[in-house]
């Protein structure tokens, strides 16, 4: 049960566990001592020394290999940049559809977990391309050695640079977990606006019907008793019918200063749902 959730959070937060991971390898990377393996090798001074070259040449390459994995990662940036640019699109789109307020919050947070996970694989992309940049290089007199001394060097440059490839590996993959993370909280905000489902006229009181326009309250309003909810409706009615440009999903706001209410609303296709409802003395009171 520990190892499922210990799994579980590593998926959720890949940056914190690899980075604990890479602190080990950095540390064993940066150290005094010799990384090489040769002494523990068998007959290895017959080894020709091309061998050595050879594994030598092949981590260059292989970090090559990550470093393009980086950089198709970096796209991550941009498109977090582009949700956010329409979150506000997408987020309005849900409040139409939902009257729901813990959903709006729940849709807000997913968004922005979204955004968060790809700016920070956009991030880690970054890293490896700049800050794990760095290999060990073998000096130019080695390049023509051939002697035990040598290959000693070859062998431990070899696996220090091994070791910064893992680095490499780890950071690529903790970016690529923070893609699909987002990718999934995206979907599920999809789903949300896609579903062909609306709660909004949960909320509306089938008699409350004024030319064409059902009108529902909020559950959290409460109206005096000395104002009764046909007067409202009829304000409400009168004052749509007097603005010339009604935009769904927009609030407005009027005011009866004979009733002393004040009231918000906002129209979604036929529908109208009032937000919120407060008399002068309520008003007053809250100042």
């Amino acid at each position: 049960m520990k190892r499922i959730i210990q799994s579980i959070i590593e998926q959720i937060f890949p940056s914190i566990s690899i980075s604990k991971a890479n602190k080990l390898l950095k540390k064993k990377i940066n150290s005094e001592k010799s990384q090489s393996n040769v002494s523990a090798k068998e007959n290895f001074d017959v080894i020709p020394i091309e061998n050595f070259r050879q594994k030598y040449t092949e981590t260059f390459n292989i970090k090559s290999k990550f470093e393009e994995k980086a950089k198709t990662n970096v796209v991550g940036i941009t498109i977090a940049i582009t949700i956010i640019m329409g979150a506000s699109g997408l987020i309005d789109s849900l409040i139409r559809k939902y009257t729901s307020v813990p959903l709006h919050w729940i849709s807000f947070v997913l968004l922005s977990v979204s955004i968060i996970y790809l700016l920070v694989s956009g991030i880690d992309a970054i890293r490896v391309l700049f800050n794990e940049n760095t290999m060990s290089i073998v000096d130019l007199p080695d390049l023509s050695a051939d002697d035990i001394g040598t290959k000693e060097k070859y062998d431990d440059y070899t696996n220090r640079n091994i070791n910064r490839n893992i680095v490499r590996n780890n950071i690529v993959y903790s970016s690529y977990i923070c893609i699909r993370n987002a990718l999934i909280c995206m979907m599920v905000l999809f789903i949300l606006v896609s579903i062909p489902f609306s709660d909004i006229r949960e909320e509306v009181d089938t008699g409350m019907v004024t030319n064409n326009s059902s009108i529902s309250y909020s559950s959290d309003i409460i109206i005096p008793d000395r104002i009764s909810r046909s007067t409202i409706n009829n304000n409400i009615t009168i004052d749509k019918s007097t603005r010339e440009d009604i935009k769904d999903g927009e609030t407005y706001t009027f005011v009866n200063m004979e009733e002393k209410f004040l009231v918000k609303y906002k129209c979604v296709g036929t529908n109208i749902i009032v937000q919120t409802f407060s008399t002068f003395d309520k008003i007053i009171n809250n100042q």
